[in-house]
């Protein structure tokens, strides 16, 4: 039979904030990557205020959307083993987004012949 071993209540509440904002540094790289994030929609706000909204420009949105969710991720303190899913889906994501051909004339059969 196997005795639980006593821990002391700092070691626990250390152990319980596994993955969570530790450090008061991690916390200011948190928000320097919110407030990264922030400013750069509100750029792409900027731009495109004129004009209506094309797919490149919901592109340029998503993929600065993808950007700054990994980076907001990896920063925020989380391991590997929680950090490599979300990078992955991120990365599909954006292989979707910038792969998808939006190039219908290929499809249609030549009349002229």
């Amino acid at each position: 039979m196997v005795t639980p071993e006593k821990v002391s209540p700092a070691a626990a509440a250390a152990a319980a904030e596994a993955g969570s904002v530790r450090l008061p540094e991690e916390l200011h790289l948190t928000l320097v990557v919110v407030a990264f994030a922030v400013a750069a929609l509100v750029f792409l706000a900027a731009l495109s205020w004129s004009k209506s909204a094309t797919p490149f420009v919901l592109r340029c949105y998503i993929i600065t959307i993808i950007v700054f969710g990994t980076l907001l991720v990896v920063s925020s303190s989380y391991g590997t083993e929680q950090i490599a899913p979300v990078v992955g889906l991120f990365g599909t994501i954006a292989g979707y987004i910038l792969g998808r051909s939006d190039n219908k004339s290929t499809a249609a059969p030549d009349a002229a012949t």
